[in-house]
């Protein structure tokens, strides 16, 4: 495996991001190319020093242990377009659950609620970190396909990226599909820098022949 490293995170942070192994394996996702529609390679990114966060809304969902609004639990959805500079893709997590303290990396998963969308094919895997406070950290660890390797093989990249939220505008709702409070960035911020902590690469061999 090939690293590339723009700056060191704490020793929590980076046993963190390297506790989940990565897919071994890559039939059911997109291909990545890059923005001028060549098939991507390692030396694609090796000036890429920020993603971009450009969607950042979270919501407060109340709800009783029968889905009715009041007296229950509250937690937390929320939606994030981040920009790959180096392919050119937009990876839009639509309402995911989302916990909001505590700096814990976790999994992306599609909301099990009506009209979920999936996650975006062109990630092979996908977690998140959230501090859901003013200065607080948000990180993604994004995992995508690229058709650069040698020999045409699929390169595996992994990535991680880290902000500090600004400020947040939060609005008390009505409770129109259990939604309690919507939180956007405040100040009309519209992108977010997402510092490269690290990219790796490996590339993937070719599947096994079975009898």
């Amino acid at each position: 495996m090939v690293h590339f490293t723009t700056c060191a995170l704490s020793a929590l942070l980076y046993l963190q991001t390297l506790a989940s192994p990565l897919s071994a394996t890559a039939p059911q996702h997109a291909r990545s190319t890059s923005a001028d529609n060549r098939n991507c390679t390692a030396s694609t990114f090796a000036n890429t020093t920020t993603f971009t966060l450009t969607e950042y809304h979270v919501e407060a969902v109340t709800q009783d242990l029968a889905g009715n609004l009041g007296g229950g639990s509250t937690r937390y959805r929320a939606t994030f377009s981040i920009v790959n500079p180096g392919t050119g893709d937009t990876y839009r997590l639509v309402r995911i659950p989302v916990t909001v303290g505590g700096g814990t990396w976790s999994v992306c998963r599609a909301d099990d609620g009506a009209g979920a969308l999936p996650l975006p094919k062109q990630l092979a895997r996908c977690q998140y970190l959230l501090e859901h406070w003013e200065g607080g950290e948000i990180g993604f660890r994004l995992n995508w396909y690229c058709d650069g390797g040698e020999g045409g093989k699929p390169l595996l990249f992994d990535a991680t990226v880290i902000g500090q939220l600004p400020a947040e505008t939060c609005v008390a709702l009505n409770g129109t599909d259990s939604v309690t409070q919507s939180c956007t960035l405040a100040g009309g911020v519209t992108q977010l820098p997402l510092e490269v902590a690290n990219i790796s690469w490996e590339t993937e061999s070719e599947p096994e022949a079975t009898d």
